[in-house]
């Protein structure tokens, strides 16, 4: 099993390595879109970083990238993670970056490190324009950054949103809206979220969205107790510098798997939640009334908190 896995993870980062563009998706049901992905590979510090875009093929004007994650402890395997949230944002228009995260073990604070490490280095390299776009026709301004992710992805895009970590400060002031999917609590603290001052509360500007389930909310993953409300700390230890929404899914189907798209309503509701959450503050359109409140799902009740 061993030897198994040193395989997988040697293919993986083999094929990760190549360069490429598909069509990986048809075009949407109106037509005017095609979903094209482009796969290359950048010089990090810390080595090489494997990453892939995805773009609209007919787009010629200027758009903004919005960074895909699901976290995790990386098998070089992190493309196409996420892909309902991926085609929709790319079907809107917008461009989608996801790396192939370093693996980092079972160590839960150097999988925050490298995570960290990773969405820093790669929201530098939009901003200064060192991407590969493939074929991609028209441009971007990587001064205006988006991020969605579940779980260590959510952790990640916290980081990028400017939490203070025991092990470093990841903060991408580019990035201006994070919309993340169960975040971790803080006490305990697996993470290394800094505790004097409290890591969350160091969150300044930036736009943050969090989304946690009922049957999820006092667990880690797949079900260790952590504290009673432990997924809640996030939002309560914010700050009010900036725009800040907490949606608690009530009732049954609410669990870690459930929040990022095994309850396809949930799925539904954060899509277009975060479709709107970034065309306000990535592209400017006043969306002020539909942040949190779209696509309500039938099957569930949502505790909408904003601050």
């Amino acid at each position: 099993m061993k030897y198994f896995g040193i395989v997988l993870l040697i293919f993986s980062l083999t094929f990760s390595s190549c360069s490429k563009d598909d069509d990986i998706v048809g075009p949407s049901p109106d037509g005017n879109v095609t979903i094209k992905s482009h796969d290359s590979s950048i010089e990090a510090p810390f080595g090489d970083l494997d990453y892939r875009v995805y773009y609209p093929e007919e787009l010629t004007d200027e758009t903004y990238v919005i960074h895909v994650s699901r976290g995790g402890n990386g098998i070089g395997d992190d493309r196409g993670a996420l892909s309902e949230y991926v085609e929709a944002y790319v079907q809107e228009g917008y461009v989608v970056v996801q790396v192939d995260h370093r693996f980092a073990g079972s160590d839960i604070e150097q999988i925050a490190q490298f995570r960290g490490e990773e969405i820093q280095f790669i929201g530098q390299q939009v901003a200064q324009g060192n991407l590969d776009y493939g074929d991609f026709k028209g441009s971007i301004d990587g001064a205006t950054q988006g991020y969605a992710g579940h779980s260590g992805g959510c952790m990640e895009g916290l980081m990028a949103a400017g939490t203070e970590m025991t092990h470093g400060n990841y903060h991408v002031p580019q990035i201006k809206a994070v919309y993340g999917m169960s975040p971790a609590g803080y006490n305990p603290d697996q993470f290394g979220i800094t505790q004097n001052p409290l890591g969350y509360s160091q969150i300044n500007e930036t736009a943050v969205f969090v989304i946690i389930g009922e049957e999820e909310k006092d667990i880690n993953g797949p079900g260790t107790f952590m504290a009673e409300d432990w997924r809640l700390q996030a939002f309560e230890s914010m700050n009010t510098n900036g725009p800040r929404f907490q949606a608690l899914v009530k009732g049954n189907n609410t669990d870690h798997m459930d929040i990022k798209g095994e309850n396809t309503e949930i799925q539904e509701y954060n899509i277009d939640n975060s479709l709107a959450i970034f065309d306000m503050y990535l592209r400017g359109n006043d969306r002020s009334n539909d942040i949190g409140n779209l696509l309500l799902p039938a099957s569930n009740e949502i505790e909408l908190r904003k601050r």
